[in-house]
């Protein structure tokens, strides 16, 4: 079975600035991580696989740098929590309405 432990089981950090250069989250990575409040993904990332941030249950604020949308894994957010989404002011409308974001569409913002 599938455990709901996070897998970066020291994360007591509330705020995930993931490295640039890192091309994909992968499934289940910070399933489970309760203490996540908010994280920023760099613009390399192309995909975020299937339940990444699921059960992330203080996760509320997602940046994301790249320009084109990742492409997003069955209930890869967990949209109960996450209230705002930021991206790049040029791809707004972008995301807005790409396949699997245009769900959080209301939530979507340009980076501040």
């Amino acid at each position: 079975g599938i455990s709901s432990d996070c897998a970066f089981k020291g994360l007591n950090s509330s705020i995930v600035i993931l490295q640039d250069g890192l091309e994909r989250i992968g499934s289940f990575v910070f399933y489970g991580c309760r203490s996540l409040t908010s994280i920023e993904i760099p613009s390399s990332v192309t995909s975020i696989g299937e339940r990444a941030f699921y059960f992330c249950s203080s996760l509320t604020t997602i940046t994301i740098k790249a320009t084109i949308p990742p492409s997003l894994g069955s209930s890869a957010i967990p949209s109960n929590n996450v209230t705002k989404i930021y991206v790049p002011v040029e791809s707004v409308e972008t995301y807005k309405t790409a396949s699997g974001w245009s769900s959080y569409s209301s939530k979507i913002s340009a980076i501040q």
